[in-house]
């Protein structure tokens, strides 16, 4: 999180990554200073996609003054997303937001319609990010019924929201979007914080199982490493950017598949 939008992109490429997750802030602090098309072309020159923008959030449950507010911001985002050829933007989820989940249920399904269109202008997919029990989101996403909204499951808020193996079996493989993938400390679940995330296979989230859940699924999309632990920060981007390469082909060797 330290570095800059420009050196995630050139360690990701030193470390041998094909892709590069865009966090949405720091794309905002490289366009303070940069434009699209300079981004455009360091993509280019690296030979990185950008399959993901990360991420928007507060758009279900506030006003729809504030809506309509936020969604201008998101339009920003969205343009610069089309120019450089990204498919999905991660959208936070919000809990149930002190409703019943029937309420929130049908907030969430008007809000995702909605938004599913805005972001479809610019040719990009709404891949949702749940940070609870997963049965829920599954629900959420087939009632809203759109071929522009699926989920983004994470390793590490799965393991703390249920760590239920047959939970990520019920996700429909056609709305399994995108897969941030991460390992955590062994610790009570309601102890679990981001700063106890780890590199994939030094902690205690089953990814091998989950890696053959994902193949059974037949998803062949992008795994993206997103481990917010301060003490790595503390690493060159490159070495960081390497550690993370090896360790995630180390678990998925084991599970039988190939990363490249």
């Amino acid at each position: 999180m330290p570095y800059s939008l420009k050196q995630d992109i050139l360690s990701a490429k030193e470390a041998g990554f094909k892709a590069v997750e865009v966090w949405v802030d720091k794309l905002k602090r490289f366009l303070q200073t940069e434009t699209k098309g300079y981004l455009k072309r360091l993509l280019e020159e690296t030979g990185l996609v950008a399959p993901c923008l990360c991420a928007f959030g507060g758009l279900i449950f506030c006003t729809d003054e504030e809506y309509k507010k936020r969604v201008l911001d998101l339009r920003r985002i969205l343009e610069v997303g089309n120019y450089i050829e990204t498919e999905y933007i991660i959208l936070c989820a919000e809990g149930l937001g002190g409703k019943s989940f029937e309420e929130a249920k049908k907030r969430y399904v008007a809000r995702l319609r909605d938004l599913g269109k805005v972001t479809m202008e610019y040719g990009i997919k709404i891949a949702l990010e749940w940070f609870e029990e997963l049965p829920p989101a599954i629900e959420i996403v087939q009632a809203t019924d759109s071929e522009h909204v699926g989920l983004l499951i994470d390793t590490f808020h799965w393991y703390r929201g249920d760590g239920n193996l047959e939970s990520l079996k019920l996700v429909p493989g056609e709305k399994l979007f995108f897969v941030h993938i991460n390992d955590c400390e062994d610790l009570p679940r309601d102890q679990l914080t981001d700063k106890h995330r780890l590199f994939c296979g030094r902690g205690v989230i089953p990814l091998v199982d989950i890696f053959r859940i994902f193949k059974e699924k037949n998803y062949t999309g992008f795994l993206s490493v997103e481990i917010f632990r301060e003490e790595y920060w503390q690493m060159d981007p490159v070495e960081i950017s390497k550690r993370a390469l090896e360790s995630l082909k180390e678990v998925a060797l084991k599970a039988g598949i190939a990363v490249s």
